[in-house]
């Protein structure tokens, strides 16, 4: 019995020392979740007060992209309580939200790569502000966003340094103008441009004539304000779309892109020239400059930056060598033409008052009578130097000077006389057309200067008849529509030339109140031969005529012309087969031999 009681005790022993085994393990599995416990909370704690101290911003949304935390550093950047941003959609969502594109993308990349960072700009008080924001997507085991996190971090005022950087590698400090550095670049860039498009570029260098003299005698100061104003100068005279550069000292240059025509460039530079030769104040000392200015044109002269500026600094030597204060072309043949253009300006600034201009008319024989009631008035100027000079190299140097105005109020003046005359030499009254330029139809006041020159003539509205051409009209239709409706409110007839040979349209002939049209001599020249411009022609008369319009063939020159038109009962013929354009007192004895 005891050897059975002892083997019991024993294995009860065991058994015991077994669940002292096990309990003690237990204890220390538990003691060490404890520990892991109590180092996680720890360390949790720890990361929400580094969270907390952060100098970035930090927001934690759940799924739904609301804000569940947020720390200091993103309540200052944002400028909001943290009881304003929980429970919220997270401010910086609104400056996302402006650009819907950029917004689908990082939603996209949230989804995809479950991460998106980039820059954004906003405004805060009036002023602007740049973030840098990087927000991360916290998936579950099934790989769905569970939470959000995003660090943003105010970078405002490293972008501003680098903008600051940026400008002062690219821009003269002194004159806020663009450096030899970007005007390098930028005339690069424009060159590239202006070749795919098959575009000219005027390129100009300028150089101050007489500024040594005055950084010398004045001192530098002034000579900083001298060149300060000089730029602002320059600026005021381009185009938008042009650029101007100071490349050093009293050096410039402006980059003239897309030119239709490289005459176009004299206008810029005279302007340029006009503006520095004013004089400046520097500090209550007058002083007195002047520009000399080279151009070149590309892809005339040159393709490359290099080529194009040796080019221009050549040309601007030049103007130098001729005396300072003009320009000069680098080419020969176009600084002839910029030549006989300022020969043409120089002499036309006196012609009115000199008397050097002329009216001449061309009749217009009524098919139906034979009978001339009414002619065009051209004008012609007999200059001294010059002798007898063409319209088509006069009239575009008066509309550029602007001339063309005072110029053309003496012509209406001077049909308007001639009109009287011709009555009062027993003559039934002839209508005179008068050309009306572009720039006199968008005078506010030419219809009031041309009712002030019938009452100060005494010549009636049906006395006068304006012509228009359609590159008038498509210029500015909303003032030509005021314009001639209210010619045509007085009486006065309104005739469109040159028709067929721009954007002749129906529409045209609706819109505005046109009393007569005139063919282009043009289509009137092949209509003998070519059975197209025949065609065309009858078609413009027959069209003409279904809208109750007058119409008028020009530059009418063989009997076989004339009986075609009289065909297609064409209203009127203007051309050499009956007259050219003659001084008035020559054509009296035309008109009385074909009205007798």
């Amino acid at each position: 019995m005891r050897s059975q009681s002892n083997a019991e005790l024993e294995l009860a022993e065991d058994q015991i020392k077994v669940l002292e085994r096990k309990l003690a393990s237990a204890l220390n599995e538990l003691n060490e979740a404890v520990v892991l416990q109590k180092d996680s909370e720890w360390r949790l704690r720890l990361l929400l007060k580094v969270v907390r101290n952060l100098s970035m911003g930090v927001v934690i949304m759940d799924a739904d992209f609301v804000v569940t935390s947020v720390n200091d550093a993103y309540c200052q950047i944002s400028g909001l309580p943290e009881s304003q941003i929980l429970g919220t959609r997270p401010p910086f969502e609104s400056l996302i939200s402006k650009d819907m594109e950029l917004y689908k993308r990082i939603w996209v990349a949230l989804k995809s790569e479950h991460r998106w960072d980039g820059e954004l700009w906003g405004e805060k008080g009036g002023e602007q502000f740049a973030l840098h924001i990087a927000i991360t997507a916290i998936v579950d085991d099934f790989g769905t966003p569970s939470q959000y996190a995003a660090i943003i971090n105010d970078i405002t005022e490293r972008k501003q340094d680098e903008e600051r950087i940026l400008h002062q590698a690219n821009f003269d400090a002194l004159t806020n103008l663009p450096n030899r550095a970007l005007f390098v670049d930028r005339l690069e860039q424009s060159l590239l441009t202006m070749a795919r498009a098959q575009h000219k570029l005027g390129l100009m260098f300028i150089d101050l004539d007489g500024f040594k003299l005055v950084n010398d005698t004045l001192g530098h100061d002034k000579g900083d304000d001298l060149l300060r104003e000089a730029a602002v100068r320059i600026s005021s005279c381009t185009r938008d779309g042009d650029t101007v550069a100071r490349l050093g000292g009293d050096e410039f240059t402006v980059i003239m892109p897309n030119l239709n025509d490289a005459k176009d460039a004299p206008l810029v530079a005279q302007r340029i020239l006009d503006a520095l030769a004013r004089s400046f104040d520097l500090g209550g000392t007058e002083s007195f400059i002047s520009g000399s200015i080279g151009i070149t044109i590309f892809p005339d002269d040159a393709d490359s930056s290099n080529d194009l500026l040796k080019n221009a600094d050549a040309a601007m030597y030049r103007a130098k060598d001729l005396g300072k204060a003009n320009y000069q072309f680098f080419t020969a043949d176009l600084n002839a033409q910029v030549a006989e253009r300022l020969q043409l300006k120089n002499g036309l600034v006196q012609a009115l008052e000199r008397g050097e201009f002329q009216l001449y008319y061309q009749p217009k024989v009524t098919l139906s009578t034979g009978k001339v009631d009414s002619v065009e008035a051209l004008m012609r100027w007999d200059n001294p130097s010059l002798g007898m000079v063409s319209p088509a190299r006069f009239i575009p140097v008066l509309e550029e000077t602007g001339m063309v105005v005072e110029v053309g109020e003496w012509a209406i003046r001077e049909a308007c006389h001639q009109h009287q005359r011709w009555i009062e030499e027993g003559l039934s009254p002839i209508r005179i057309a008068v050309n009306l330029s572009a720039r006199q139809l968008r005078e506010m006041s030419f219809v009031s200067v041309l009712q002030k020159l019938l009452a100060e003539t005494g010549v009636g509205p049906d006395g006068i008849e304006i012509e228009i051409t359609e590159s008038m009209i498509m210029s500015d239709k909303d003032t030509a529509i005021i314009a001639l409706t209210e010619l045509h409110g007085l009486g006065i007839r309104v005739a469109m030339d040159d028709f067929g040979t721009g954007y002749s349209s129906l529409s045209y002939l609706r819109q505005f109140p046109i009393d007569t049209i005139k063919i282009d001599g043009s289509f009137i020249a092949d209509i003998s031969n070519s059975p197209e411009d025949a065609e065309i022609v009858r078609t413009i008369i027959s069209m003409g005529q279904t809208l109750n319009k007058s119409i008028v063939a020009e530059g009418v020159e063989t009997e076989e012309q004339l009986e075609l038109l009289r065909s297609y009962k064409c209203d009127q013929i203007q051309g050499y087969l009956f007259s050219r354009p003659v001084p008035g007192d020559e054509l009296t004895e035309f008109i009385r031999e074909k009205n007798s």
